[in-house]
Formats: structure tokens, sequence, C-alpha cells
């Protein structure tokens, strides 16, 4: 089992040993379909990491993945990490298990990967807080755009298109030669995309859009 320090403070959050905090969490993990799990302690440690996490991670950060390395993880999980240690910090959360989701898409656009990422309240003084992220490829099937993201951000449905291409990683080229149009109209479809999303880069829209799925 590997254990490793992502490095973010935590100092609010009890110390304990494993015990029986592990083994709820593994016990989490192993109820879950998903592939790429990661359990972090509250004080940063790595508690638990399968093959499949270790291979999205190798996949999102390229040749500077090193499993070896301290604190060496794609910046979406720190970034992740860090609002889930905020929400196991606050005194005024009240954490009840399931009910606290956190979202991410990260990776290139032809590969995204969706991290959720959940608050685990220490239950007895035995246990200690700690923060699980779930890791899982977004296949094509789950690349559909929900009808709450079309009305949150007000999408016409060319532009829905334009999202269902990007997330195949599909160039503005392309696009615009499968749909009959010019390039310089999907560049400003794109660009209405960022207006609207509020991002700066084509995995920020699909980050923005699919982080219901």
């Amino acid at each position: 089992m590997s254990r490793r320090s992502i490095g973010i403070p935590c100092t609010t959050v009890p110390k304990s040993t494993q015990g029986n905090g592990l083994s709820r969490l593994q016990e989490i993990a192993d109820r879950r379909s998903i592939p790429g799990v990661l359990l972090f302690s509250g004080s940063g440690d790595v508690l638990f990491m399968n093959a499949e996490a270790e291979t999205l991670s190798r996949q999102i950060m390229g040749d500077a993945y090193d499993a070896e390395a301290r604190g060496v993880w794609p910046a979406d999980v720190l970034e992740l990490c860090e609002s889930l240690r905020t929400l196991l910090n606050n005194p005024e959360s009240q954490l009840v298990e399931g009910q606290h989701e956190l979202r991410r898409v990260t990776g290139d656009v032809k590969t995204p990967v969706l991290l959720r990422g959940f608050p685990l309240a220490a239950h007895t003084e035995k246990d200690e807080a700690c923060m699980l992220i779930i890791m899982e490829k977004i296949g094509r099937e789950r690349r559909v755009v929900s009808n709450q993201a079309k009305e949150q951000y007000r999408l016409t449905s060319r532009e829905v298109e334009i999202v269902k291409y990007i997330s195949e990683g599909w160039t503005n080229k392309e696009i615009a030669r499968h749909l009959e149009i010019s390039e310089h109209t999907v560049k400003e479809h794109v660009r209405h995309l960022l207006k609207k999303t509020k991002t700066t880069t084509r995995t920020g829209i699909l980050a923005q859009i699919f982080q219901d799925t």
C-alpha cells in the first residue's frame, strides 16, 4: 500500500491510527464499480491507490508522472484535495457521507477524466477524516449535454453540436468540414462557449458542461 504525501496541510483534522477508518474507506471503494480510486488521509498521505488510478494519473501527466515521487499528482487532483480539505476543516459543515460530492474534469479533450471527490468525516475518535477521489474516463456514451447544462449555459442547438465534437477531440477545421460551415464560424461558436462557461480552454468547456454527468 502506497503512502506518499500530497503536501497539503490539514491542521484541524484529528490524528488517529488507520484501523477501522481505513477499513471503512476500503469498503466504500470496493462498493463502487468506478475504476480509479484514491484515498487520502486528512494529513495528506495516500492510504490506498488502485492500479487504474495510477494508470489514469500517468495518462493525465505523461512523462511528468512518477509513481514513487512525493506529492506528484495531476494539478486537478491537488486542487480537488484542497477543496475537500476546506470542507473537512469547516466546523460549520455537516458532513453526511454521500451527500457532499465535488467534481472536476481533467485530461485532454480526446480522453477526458472525471474526478469525483468525497470528504469523509471521522465517525469515531479512532477514525481519521479522509478524502476519497474516484477517477473515471468519460466515454462517448456519457458525453451527452444534459438539459440542465443546456439551460444553465443557454446553449443553442449548434453549440451543443460543437460541444459534442470538441469532446471527441475534433479540431475546428474538422468540425467545420463536417458541419459544412466556415472554420471562422466554428471559432466564433467556441468563443461563445468559452464566454458562457467562463473558461479559457476547450477542456474547460467540457469540465463545466459535463461536470454533472
